[in-house]
C-alpha cells in the first residue's frame, strides 16, 4: 500500500533543502507501529532544538507522535493501538506530519 507522507518544515531553511514529501509503501496487513518505524527510518523527518517530537496525523486522527533521536526517553507515544491495522487509520493514502501545537 502506497502512503504519500507530508510533514511540515521544521525552519526556513528546511523548506528549500529538503523534500516535504515522500511515497512509503507497507504492506496491507502492516501494523500501525510499522507504518510508524517505516517514516521514522526513512531519513525523511527533520527536527531542530525547538521542533523535537512531530505529530502524525490521517484524516485528522492522531496516530502517533515521533520524537528526535537522541530525545532522553524517546519512544514513539502511540495515541492508538500500535498492535492496530495501520489500514484501520487510513481513510485516505496521505500522512501528515505537523509541529505539536505550541511550539
Amino acid at each position: 500500500m502506497k502512503i504519500k507522507v507530508i510533514r511540515e518544515a521544521c525552519c526556513s531553511q528546511d523548506d528549500q533543502a529538503g523534500p516535504l514529501s515522500i511515497e512509503v509503501d507497507i504492506p496491507e496487513k502492516a501494523m500501525v507501529w510499522e507504518l510508524a518505524r517505516e517514516i521514522g527510518e526513512a531519513n525523511f523527518l527533520q527536527f531542530t532544538g525547538t521542533h523535537r517530537i512531530i505529530d502524525v496525523y490521517c484524516a485528522g486522527k492522531h496516530l502517533f507522535s515521533i520524537p528526535a533521536v537522541g530525545i532522553e526517553g524517546g519512544r514513539v507515544e502511540y495515541i492508538v493501538d500500535r498492535n492496530d491495522l495501520a489500514s484501520n487509520y487510513l481513510r485516505e493514502n496521505k500522512i501528515q506530519c505537523i509541529w505539536t501545537p505550541g511550539l
